[in-house]
């Protein structure tokens, strides 16, 4: 099957809770900072929302008995982007993935009320810091002396990143979908997307709490298609009829 070029037009991240994404640098008395963009203003990396919603697509994907693969360990995936719906979308060892996940960056109207009122002076209200402490797993105690400042993005933050994602994608056309085009890739793909519920770390202490919003469509061969029309068919996610249309199509 040939690739066909696919995108997102937009991908909404609202926080419900405070995030962490860590830069793994220190910053004066806090321990961990977040990423920052060349703006000074917090963000969410493409790499971050491309790992996040691939765990959610192999939960679906296993729950269904469509998947194949065992990520992050390379020998127990297959590592074929033609027989396996997360190598194709995600990548394989070895196989770079065609679709381009885009960074997520505050809306407008929150760089607009966080813009600093003064030339020079720092962006204010956009994280918090935590103190924490380090626990001991084996011993289910509080570790002496494993005090921590961690900063986070602040709860209550929207940011967009335009477009969420394109590139190009081998697509299998659901022949059970008859009205209009449904392809195995698409409905795994954004109903993982609607499926993340977390991002960054620290979601054990209560961090990182979100929703995706996905726009009403998505973009295939520059024809738009009804996102709601794709999710619809998410319990016909099965390897059996996947084989079959996918050789009816080879």
């Amino acid at each position: 099957m040939p690739l066909t070029t696919v995108e997102l037009s937009e991908l909404t991240v609202h926080l419900h809770g405070p995030l962490s994404i860590g830069t793994g640098f220190a910053r004066g008395l806090v321990n961990r900072t977040v990423v920052r963009g060349r703006d000074g203003l917090v963000f969410v990396p493409g790499s971050v929302l491309k790992g996040k919603v691939r765990s959610a697509c192999e939960a679906l994907a296993r729950s269904r008995g469509i998947a194949e693969c065992r990520a992050p360990h390379p020998q127990r995936m297959l590592g074929d982007r033609k027989t396996c719906l997360i190598c194709q979308i995600f990548g394989a060892p070895g196989q770079g993935s065609d679709i381009h996940w885009q960074s997520a960056r505050l809306t407008e109207e929150w760089v607009e009320a966080l813009k600093p009122r003064l030339s020079g002076h720092a962006t204010l209200g956009q994280t918090g810091t935590r103190t924490q402490v380090q626990l001991s797993r084996k011993r289910g105690l509080a570790a002496e002396a494993h005090l921590f400042t961690s900063e986070f993005a602040a709860e209550g933050l929207t940011f967009e990143a335009r477009p969420g994602f394109n590139g190009r994608l081998r697509l299998t056309r659901m022949s059970l979908a008859e009205a209009s085009p449904v392809y195995y890739e698409l409905v795994l793909l954004l109903a993982g997307v609607k499926m993340v519920e977390t991002l960054g770390g620290s979601a054990s202490r209560g961090a990182g709490a979100c929703r995706l919003d996905l726009p009403k469509t998505v973009i295939v061969n520059r024809q738009p298609l009804e996102v709601a029309q794709q999710l619809e068919y998410v319990e016909f996610l099965d390897p059996d009829l996947y084989r079959e249309d996918q050789e009816a199509q080879t």
